[in-house]
């Protein structure tokens, strides 16, 4: 054997013997009294969780259905030669359009994007290559041009544009005059389209992974398993399989409400003869379950239906009518070190260090004295009454800072600290919220025109989900009875050929209904009235409350992330705050530069309620 090889033993399959599973099935009878009542008050959602993950996981993309999705036009016309144009611009602008409206696509009239420059060289469209910035940090996720050529006839645009595409940062992109397939050939034929000279190959090892990518972005199987679930051979869908659904249910009941430990539940799924498939019509095998096999079942997120591979994350409850198993708060409870950053209590213990990834603010606050991006972080008390409690606090790394400088401190007769408390950030933003009380009909128009387009986009995903399930069960019906009238005139040919097929299709009836009055339901909700101007000032000094009576970390995020783009922190005081759009027109105070040449203009802010940002989180 070479050296450095192990001899490991193959892990063997055992087919599942029929009758003794159908014994063991029929002596149980599973069902959840905790399942709907916790689906019924999850505080969190999977979006939530999606926001979490992406901030906490360097380097990763969440992957939007297409409803949410920004879509950007760009538009260019050559200044070569005026007589060569193939379109105008107002042409292009006017069939772009067109195309956005056929597909479903909403366009701000922000982001349509209009460059007269030659594409013939690189550098030479600062539109263009502001554009492609904004589908790096996540601005935009959908691209809209003519044609091709108006993006890109050079290489180094053209490579740039197809990596980004091969990355997931451009998410979907469209054209009017040609049908772009986002695979390898489909990314070589733009290739060609963007500079005929140009060759473009993908290497093995990237098919395989735009393959598994691409099921991703479509929340399908990407080679892996998921027990409790089997892959619909005509969607690549995932699908409950009933009676592993409802046993591992049963599992999550008995972790998070009954206390049992994973060693129990364990013996619990083999007793119960948990199996696995990877469709429907293939005959199941026996899972061997470990306490491990369980720890990993209940860490993995997709049960929640947050879906990660690699670098990607998609919520499968947007984009098909994917059946989680718990809810998002249950994973939250289910994961200690989660649940910690989430500033929840829980039961289940963690052998990992304790830590608080999430945070506040995330690349928000702004050293004052080098421009440079605080990180958060936590310091554990070790001594006095709050001894093991967490003290939360913003930290510049950049040791050229005045702040890590202490000589130069000196000779400016000053003392500063390397970092700064959360408690006198949090205090700035609340004194800087207090101030939110100039009426404001542009900001109030601007807040019911961003909360219409969060409606549209949740209603146009619940009513094509909701279409999909009527199509479904309308798949259904007509196979099921197919089956009913072919087991009535040939029952011995049912039997030996396509037995268990009469309970399979009911079984996804059966979901499909769920599915449509689950949809009909949500859908009923966004039927609601949108609040009145005087309601949205209103609404904007409650979440001030909100964030005074709040000890949730994850609360205060939410809060500070909706109101805050970015502040200036100097030496424990918050010096420009940074208000969003509608809020920044609705402050009454002036706006203050956040220039180096008037940083003179800096003023420190007083810390009202200080004591009650004495941020602390007890492990």
């Amino acid at each position: 054997m070479p050296k450095g090889t192990t001899n490991r033993k193959k892990r063997t399959k055992v087919l599942a013997n029929e009758a003794e599973l159908a014994s063991v099935r029929g002596q149980q009878l599973f069902t959840s009294e905790y399942r709907d009542k916790a689906f019924g008050s999850s505080e969190r959602t999977v979006n939530e969780l999606l926001d979490y993950f992406a901030i906490t996981t360097e380097g990763t993309k969440k992957i939007l259905p297409k409803e949410k999705r920004r879509y950007v036009i760009y538009l260019r016309k050559s200044t070569d030669d005026e007589t060569k144009q193939v379109r105008s611009l107002d042409d292009q602008r006017v069939e772009c359009l067109k195309k956005a409206a056929s597909l479903g696509i909403s366009i701000r009239e922000e982001d349509i994007l209009v460059e007269s420059a030659s594409a013939k060289t690189s550098g030479n469209r600062p539109i263009f290559d502001t554009m492609l910035q904004s589908f790096r940090i996540g601005k935009y996720q959908g691209l809209i041009s003519w044609s091709p050529d108006r993006i890109s006839r050079n290489m180094k645009d053209a490579g740039e544009v197809i990596e980004m595409i091969d990355h997931e940062e451009i998410q979907d992109l469209v054209f009017v005059t040609y049908q772009f397939e986002n695979s390898a050939n489909g990314k070589m034929m733009l290739g060609i389209l963007f500079a005929t000279s140009k060759q473009y190959s993908d290497k093995l090892a990237v098919d395989v992974k735009r393959g598994t990518v691409g099921n991703i972005v479509e929340g399908k199987y990407n080679g892996v398993l998921k027990k409790g679930y089997y892959v619909d051979d005509a969607t690549g869908f995932f699908t409950p399989d009933e009676y592993n659904w409802n046993i591992l249910r049963r599992a999550v009941d008995m972790r998070l409400y009954e206390g049992m430990s994973n060693t129990d539940i364990a013996d619990f799924l083999n007793e119960s003869k948990l199996t696995e498939r990877k469709n429907q019509d293939e005959q199941p095998k026996l899972v061997k379950v470990t306490k491990q096999m369980v720890g990993n079942i209940f860490e993995d997120s997709f049960y929640c239906g947050l879906y990660k591979y690699g670098e990607n994350l998609a919520n499968l409850v947007d984009l098909y009518n994917f059946k989680p198993l718990i809810t998002a708060d249950e994973y939250i409870q289910l994961n200690a070190d989660v649940a910690k950053d989430f500033g929840r209590t829980t039961s289940v213990k963690t052998n990992r260090s304790q830590r608080l990834d999430y945070g506040l603010l995330h690349n928000k606050v702004i050293c004052e004295y080098c421009d440079g991006i605080m990180v958060f972080q936590h310091t554990v008390l070790k001594r006095g009454k709050n001894t093991g409690k967490w003290v939360i606090s913003f930290y510049c790394r950049n040791k050229a800072c005045l702040r890590h400088n202490a000589t130069e401190q000196k000779k400016l007769g000053i003392k500063l600290s390397k970092s700064i408390r959360a408690k006198y950030v949090l205090a700035g933003i609340e004194w800087q919220l207090r101030h939110l009380t100039k009426k404001s009909e542009q900001a109030y128009r601007m807040y019911i025109n961003s909360l219409e387009a969060s409606i549209a986009a949740d209603r146009a995903i619940l009513t094509r989900k909701l279409a999909e399930a009527k199509q479904s069960l309308k798949n259904n019906e007509q196979q099921y009875a197919r089956y009913q009238e072919f087991q009535v005139n040939s029952p011995d040919d049912y039997k030996k050929y396509h037995e268990g097929k009469l309970e399979q299709y009911q079984q996804l009836i059966h979901l499909d209904e769920e599915a449509i009055a689950s949809n009909k339901a949500d859908i009923a909700k966004l039927d609601i009235s949108l609040p009145s101007e005087q309601e949205f000032y209103e609404l904007t000094r409650s979440k001030v409350l909100d964030m005074l009576q709040t000890t949730d970390i994850m609360v205060l995020d939410t809060i500070c992330n909706e109101f805050v783009t970015n502040l200036h922190a100097g030496n424990n005081s918050t010096s420009v705050i940074k208000l969003k759009p509608p809020y920044d027109s609705m402050v009454e105070l002036g706006n203050v530069s956040t220039g180096r040449g008037e940083r003179t203009q800096t003023f420190d802010l007083p810390v009202p309620n200080r004591a009650r940002y004495q941020l602390r989180h007890t492990p």
